[in-house]
């Protein structure tokens, strides 16, 4: 089996095509086709035919314009590239036999203050999340399909973690929205679980898995576990994000999953103890 990870030079796709390389043959791309990747580009779709895909391959879609601003700002591009393209890749992969596992979000079901699972209604929320559930809408139902929701996905490499560590080393205050809550999942447990769906296609009978974590997670919890856990310098302030920034972001998802679990055969793992093992060997200030 051969897996191609679309977006392989993405936050996501960096650390799923690192650890997927050892048991399986990964083909990745990206839109420059830097560091020996396939040049490919979701504004080209037709060029998807090149990388021959195979009955029995997987395909990840991982590249999208994911910024909630410029799906706003600029919807032309954005659907050209996250419904049109998307949907001209999965078709192509579809007819040709192979699985796609389809990167959707959390944004899909809108605000929720009350837990809401994979049986939950969708209430789009935001442009992005429109198109990522148009994608869904149209696919949903195909045996070679499966879309995954994610929630905000942490590393020490993620934006807002980066954030709050750059301004621990600056000696400023980060400004810390809230409310802003999301059910912050570990970016080992997204790798681990799409990896997971890729050789035990099967074993999972629903074509909707949430990636989320344990709790659901305020940016003001966010910052205190980073800054016991790993940046004791930081300061910061709490502050009310500006009203334009609810257009297209919901204030809380209170987004949990009942089939993660057991597709890492373990528990996702808790914010507090994602934070430890990713600072573990190398402490920020």
């Amino acid at each position: 089996m051969k897996l191609v990870i679309i977006g392989a030079s993405g936050y996501i796709g960096t650390a799923l095509s690192a650890k997927a390389k050892s048991p399986l043959e990964v083909v990745g791309t990206s839109t420059e086709g830097r560091d020996n990747l396939t040049p490919f580009s979701l504004l080209h779709p037709e060029k998807f035919a090149e990388l021959g895909i195979v009955r029995g391959d997987c395909v990840v879609l991982a590249a999208a314009i994911s910024s909630p601003d410029i799906c706003r700002n600029q919807p032309e591009l954005a659907r050209q590239v996250n419904v049109t393209g998307t949907s001209a890749v999965i078709a192509s992969a579809l007819a040709r036999g192979a699985n796609v596992i389809f990167f959707s979000s959390d944004t899909v079901y809108g605000e929720s203050g009350v837990a809401i699972d994979e049986a939950g209604l969708c209430h789009p929320a935001g442009e992005y999340a429109e198109m990522k559930r148009e994608v869904e809408r149209r696919f949903l139902g195909e045996p070679g399909f499966k879309t995954v929701r994610l929630s905000y996905v942490f590393s020490r490499h993620d934006k807002f973690t980066k954030y709050l560590c750059a301004c621990a080393a600056k000696g400023v205050a980060a400004e810390v929205f809230d409310p802003f809550d999301r059910a912050v999942v570990y970016r080992s447990d997204v790798v681990d679980g799409v990896l997971a769906l890729v050789v035990r296609w099967d074993a999972l009978a629903s074509d909707i898995v949430n990636f989320g974590g344990p709790a659901l997670i305020s940016r003001r919890r966010y910052a205190e576990l980073v800054r016991r856990l790993a940046c004791p310098a930081l300061a910061f302030d709490v502050v009310a994000p500006p009203p334009e920034f609810f257009v297209s972001r919901p204030r809380v998802i209170h987004m949990v999953s009942s089939r993660l679990g057991a597709l890492l055969g373990r528990p996702a793992t808790a914010l507090e103890d994602a934070i430890g093992q990713e600072f573990a060997m190398e402490p920020s200030t």
